[in-house]
């Protein structure tokens, strides 16, 4: 991976500021982008909240990118270029694969299409992006360019890197405390997991605790859907608990609350398997 990044000092935070990466088609390549994105709009007029949905939208066009347009051909490269102008970022993420048509990516907030594993990801971009826009260069591959403006908003969240999970047994319901971020990678192969390891045990009611997760990225969302499925498949329910407001509104625009039960209060939660 090579990076580079600089930028001016003409009295203007934002202005002028740019960052160039050349990223591995590597599904790594989503959190080196991840992470030098965080850094680049760390000393920005951003919330920390509109931080972390760029955060999420270049994390999904990176993986896009890495997945479906280089098709992780190692011998292919993915461009991602940043900038900070007086209205807002600039963000470009290019691959070197075929392209293709984002526009024949089934709609995810189609009914039929609300329990697919994946194919938000474009749909994440929009949701947190001000523009997103899609071009073929002459060359080859996909340029997805996304804008956000800049606005007054302020917030304070807090961020978690990893993600953890621990269960407990509480009259016949198996509690899943999660805390940190569900992302592509080893956290969702840590929920995939303990809810495997869930079920081979012959426990089927599952309530997942997601008070202490601060982050869902498309990959996260589609291993809840997947457990949701398996759960079920074995005649059992998966119920959702304490879901944070970013979290909530995620699951609301991707309609996915239509999906799971969701509860506010444990006691509760528990007495709705009986």
């Amino acid at each position: 991976m090579r990076a580079q990044a600089s930028s001016s000092t003409d009295g203007c935070q934002n202005q002028g500021k740019r960052l160039a990466m050349t990223l591995e088609s590597s599904l790594n390549s989503a959190d080196v982008a991840e992470s030098a994105i965080r850094q680049f709009t760390g000393q920005s007029d951003y919330s920390e909240r509109q931080r972390e949905e760029i955060v999420l939208a270049v994390r999904e066009s990176v993986v896009n990118a890495v997945l479906h347009g280089n098709q992780c051909n190692v011998s292919k490269k993915v461009l991602l270029t940043a900038e900070l102008r007086e209205s807002g970022l600039v963000i470009s993420v290019q691959d070197e694969g075929p392209g293709f048509d984002p526009g024949s990516v089934p709609d995810p907030l189609n009914p039929e299409n609300l329990m697919r594993a994946s194919g938000r990801g474009v749909f994440l971009m929009r949701c947190f992006m001000d523009e997103v826009s899609v071009r073929q260069p002459a060359s080859c591959g996909l340029e997805v360019t996304m804008i956000k403006y800049f606005s007054q908003t302020i917030s304070k969240e807090d961020k978690k890197v990893s993600l953890k999970a621990s269960s407990r047994l509480v009259d016949g319901v198996t509690i899943v405390d999660l805390s940190g971020r569900l992302v592509l990678g080893e956290a969702t192969g840590l929920l995939r997991d303990t809810l495997q390891e869930i079920l081979s045990r012959g426990l089927n009611k599952i309530l997942l605790n997601l008070g202490d997760v601060s982050y869902i990225d498309s990959s996260g969302l589609g291993t809840l859907v997947s457990g949701y499925s398996s759960v079920t498949g074995r005649q059992g329910q998966l119920k959702l608990l304490n879901l944070t407001k970013k979290v909530h509104d995620l699951l609301q625009v991707t309609k996915l609350l239509t999906v799971f039960e969701v509860f506010d209060d444990e006691a509760a939660a528990v007495k709705s398997f009986s």
